[in-house]
């Protein structure tokens, strides 16, 4: 199934789905004092194989049932000069590696008409993207969670350069096969992909242990056709960087 090659705003997103998120501040004065960012528009996020190109770069763990995921990243500054309309989106979760479910959280890292932007989301599939208006910024240190107890998810995201933080709660019964750390190409399989230098992800546990021993490693890069946009580097315990090769 080929990604819509249509925005959709962020009202619309609030009223979609038959999944209700019940979103809780850590810290309600950070969000009073931050820049309400924009209302996106954004392509959904989906499983790993729902296109007809390859759109996931990163790690993904299988072989295990997966409970939890946690790490952190630095938000890279995205160079819109070449590409000014693109749009890839750094996240972890659980699930849609080889599933068809998803349950992530993260933020979307687009150009828009030649100017970046970021835009914080949670989504669990097969319901839309929400995303809240907490800012984001290249250069900010972004940590988030996901954890599963019984039926109870908790997703949560924090951006501890500005200090704001985001628990989302949801209920619902999923495959758990599998935990990952992931750049996603949000294009319909046209948009090229802008130069963002690269990602590093650090302290990646699942089930508590470290990415790199936590089940079955798989490594995979974002392509067109056969040819490679990203490229991972090895993965240490819970670090590794992925890279942009070019558009």
């Amino acid at each position: 199934m080929a990604i819509p090659g249509y925005r959709v705003g962020l009202a619309c997103l609030a009223a979609a789905g038959s999944v209700v998120l019940a979103a809780a501040l850590a810290d309600p004065a950070s969000a009073a004092s931050a820049s309400p960012a924009a209302s996106p528009a954004s392509f959904p996020h989906y499983d790993h194989a729902r296109h007809s190109d390859q759109i996931w770069g990163g790690y993904a763990d299988t072989g295990a049932r997966f409970t939890s995921i946690s790490g952190s990243w630095t938000v890279p500054a995205l160079n819109c000069s070449s590409v000014p309309n693109s749009s890839v989106s750094p996240w972890i979760g659980i699930d849609g590696f080889t599933s068809d479910t998803v349950e992530q959280i993260g933020f979307d890292q687009d150009c828009e008409n030649g100017v970046a932007a970021y835009y914080p989301w949670v989504e669990m599939y097969p319901a839309d993207s929400i995303y809240f208006t907490e800012t984001v910024r290249a250069g900010d240190h972004i940590t988030a969670s996901v954890s599963v107890s019984g039926s109870s998810w908790t997703l949560t995201e924090k951006d501890t350069t500005r200090g704001w933080s985001k628990t989302f709660h949801e209920t619902g019964s999923d495959q758990l096969s599998s935990a990952e750390a992931i750049v996603e190409d949000l294009g319909n399989g046209i948009q090229p992909v802008a130069p963002f230098g690269s990602v590093t992800f650090t302290s990646l546990t699942a089930n508590g242990k470290p990415l790199a021993s936590a089940g079955t490693v798989n490594s995979t890069d974002i392509e067109r056709g056969n040819t490679p946009l990203t490229k991972n580097s090895s993965l240490s315990g819970g670090t590794f960087k992925l890279s942009w090769l070019h558009s």
